[in-house]
């Protein structure tokens, strides 16, 4: 069987931006950074940069970058960036590749096909989305999914996490951390599970999410647990959410300087802070209804900006990070053709991580029966996008001659008895959802339609699989740091 990783590696990138564009967007973020510059709430990121050269206003936050400063910044991101599993088999090499797909952690609510209603997410919607994460083919990084409402606001992340790291072996993002204590007790969670912190400097068992604030802004806490990731090496998806009319110009180009200004002065302050700190380019960029000022999620503008942002990513040598979001309200033709033209346009570009799975209504709500067909999907649109091997061992030119006409000669045209064909068609994608069988087949085992047949997919993974726990010594570590860091 392949390496876990091989299953996502994909053709080279097509391209939309001539280098020529990338260079004016990236010079004017840069214009913009030096001569408005961005907020930034956090002391600690402030200090850093000011130590590094950067002008900063302490009485309105603003800190002004001098071009030489940013570039000289932003060039110790690391190029060899490896998101690790808690076993090698699940480790993820970020070299422009491969496309990786994680769920997402923004859900409030859970969806019930059931009874077609929403209910409150609970911790055990984190256990039941983290085996089936760890069981989906094609899903490689997990993320908590939901906020877990049973459980007290100030252990909300580390309960969260505490399932994941004992779940799953895949590789585990944070999402939800508001602020650097949350931070500091993941790390030490995930340094008791790898071996220490200083092997968690090296092998990098988690990542983490932090966003900017359009226009121009950067949070103080989620900025201060920026600057504790960066300690510790966990890289970190830096997401811009910038909406086009709204928190930037209605302009493609607009929206992307004003991302990558807010990108790029997270990078630099991250490398002010802790230099040689692997970092993400991440943009889960939008535009906003016309009609209503809501966002709008896989819209063709936000498929767009995203794969361009994507690009902007590539320019400045990071490896990128972006979304599969659907404006979707429950699981069903919008959730599969929003998430299909997304996640095979991320593919096309090779955008390295792609969040989003089993998440509607702008991420959050999850829904188990998307969970199992975004996997699907994936599926699909990575075996479309995968190298394609043109050889004389491939072409079959001889077995084409032998074979001959249809309708002639001893094997009249068919190449069905071929030895190669018996083994090579095994290597077709199949879906495990969906049957291409004829109808009356179909119809006489009970005329399904497709969200009975994914939430009967769902109810059996969690009934069968059992994932590979954590050993239950370091099981009982992790939960006495979660103590201890509760009782401060």
């Amino acid at each position: 069987m392949a390496a876990f990783a091989d299953r996502f590696r994909v053709r080279k990138p097509i391209e939309i931006l001539k280098n020529e564009d990338k260079k004016q967007i990236h010079e004017a973020a840069l214009d913009v950074m030096e001569t408005v510059g961005i907020r930034i709430h956090s002391k600690m990121a402030r200090d850093s940069l000011k130590k590094a050269g950067a002008v900063v206003d302490e009485k309105t936050s603003v800190v002004k970058f001098p071009v030489n400063l940013t570039k000289s910044l932003i060039s110790k991101v690391p190029q060899d960036i490896v998101l690790a599993g808690r076993e090698k088999e699940f480790d993820l090499p970020l070299d422009g590749r491969h496309c990786y797909y994680t769920t997402d952690g923004c859900g409030i609510a859970v969806w019930d096909q059931k009874t077609r209603t929403r209910r409150l997410s609970v911790l055990q919607d984190i256990k039941d989305s983290a085996v089936i994460s760890d069981y989906l083919t094609y899903l490689s990084i997990y993320e908590p999914m939901v906020v877990p409402s049973d459980v007290p606001k100030d252990r909300h992340v580390v309960a969260a996490m505490r399932e994941a790291f004992n779940i799953t072996r895949k590789h585990i993002a944070s999402e939800s951390t508001s602020n650097p204590e949350e931070a500091r007790t993941q790390i030490k969670m995930a340094s008791e599970i790898v071996g220490g912190y200083e092997e968690l400097r090296k092998r990098h068992l988690i990542s983490a999410m932090v966003c900017t604030m359009s226009p121009l802004t950067l949070d103080g806490h989620a900025t201060d647990a920026g600057m504790v990731w960066a300690e510790a090496r966990v890289p970190v998806h830096i997401t811009g959410m910038a909406m086009m009319g709204v928190s930037s110009p209605a302009t493609y180009a607009g929206n992307l300087v004003v991302n990558h200004a807010e990108t790029l002065a997270m990078v630099a302050a991250m490398q002010a802070h802790a230099p040689g700190a692997p970092a993400i380019y991440g943009s889960v960029l939008s535009n906003m209804d016309p009609r209503t000022g809501a966002i709008q999620l896989s819209s063709p503008e936000s498929i767009l900006l995203c794969g361009l942002a994507s690009e902007m990513g590539k320019y400045v040598k990071m490896p990128s990070y972006g979304g599969m979001g659907t404006n979707a309200k429950t699981p069903g033709m919008q959730s599969c053709f929003e998430n299909g033209m997304t996640t095979l346009y991320n593919i096309l570009l090779a955008q390295e991580v792609n969040n989003g799975i089993g998440m509607l209504d702008c991420s959050t709500v999850l829904s188990y029966e998307q969970m199992v067909i975004d996997d699907d999907i994936i599926g699909r649109t990575l075996r479309s996008a995968g190298e394609v091997e043109i050889s004389k061992e491939t072409m079959h030119l001889d077995m084409i001659k032998e074979v001959g006409i249809l309708g002639l000669g001893p094997k009249k045209g068919s190449f069905l008895g071929e030895r190669a064909t018996m083994k090579e068609v095994r290597e077709f994608y199949q879906s495990p959802l969906f049957s291409s069988e004829p109808f009356e087949k179909w119809e006489a085992k009970g005329r399904k339609d497709d969200l009975a047949v994914a939430k009967e997919r769902a109810d059996w993974i969690l009934k069968s699989h059992k994932p590979v726990m954590l050993d239950r010594d370091v099981s009982a570590r992790v939960d006495e740091i979660i103590r201890a860091e509760v009782k401060r």
